[in-house]
């Protein structure tokens, strides 16, 4: 957007800034210099209305203000082919200048999203990490569960070993005949302990 080069007011400033081109002179830079009723030095602005496109006025600093009207033509009127012309002219550089407006928010708004994506992958990266994490976890616990009922199941068998070991030991030992104590039967089916395990047979 072009912007005047004057020193003037924030007004001066706002009325440049809504010409179709930029001002080769600020409006308080030409010379020599045109002065108000208030001798105050007039500025020199490009009207941009259907009726007088492109011809320069003066009008006094204060205007806006009310404390003075000074108003006076520099440039006389153009034929009707060329204020058409520049009517034109001005509507495209507009058109132009909004469009261009519009493909920058558009843009501003791409960024915020390409930059949403990159912080959602990052958090979905540090989520996968903390599952994978969680998942290694999971998977040692599992080892150890199994190894556990395996040494259980290990352990059961080498008591039923002895168990049977034990029985045929007495069995041998008292020419097969015996009499097992019903604590005995009792503790083999998990009852709990008994006091005398084995009698021997008559």
């Amino acid at each position: 957007m072009a912007s005047s080069r004057s020193e003037g007011s924030s007004a001066s400033s706002r009325r440049t800034s809504a010409s179709p081109i930029p001002y080769r002179v600020g409006p308080l830079e030409y010379e020599p210099a045109v002065v108000c009723r208030y001798n105050n030095k007039a500025a020199r602005w490009i009207s941009w209305i259907p009726d007088n496109p492109g011809c320069r006025y003066f009008k006094c600093v204060n205007a806006r203000s009310g404390c003075c009207d000074y108003f006076a033509w520099v440039d006389g009127p153009s034929n009707s082919f060329v204020r058409e012309v520049l009517n034109d002219l001005r509507d495209e550089v507009w058109k132009l200048r909004r469009e261009k407006g519009d493909f920058s928010a558009a843009v501003e708004e791409g960024r915020c999203v390409q930059l949403e994506l990159v912080l959602a992958r990052n958090e979905l990266a540090t989520s996968r990490k903390v599952v994978g994490e969680k998942e290694a976890v999971v998977g040692v616990l599992k080892d150890r569960n199994s190894r556990l009922k395996f040494e259980i199941c290990v352990m059961l068998l080498v008591d039923l070993g002895l168990v049977v070991v034990v029985f045929a030991m007495l069995m041998d030992s008292h020419g097969g005949s015996m009499r097992i104590d019903p604590g005995v039967l009792a503790f083999l089916d998990g009852a709990g302990p008994v006091d005398v395990f084995f009698f021997a047979g008559s």
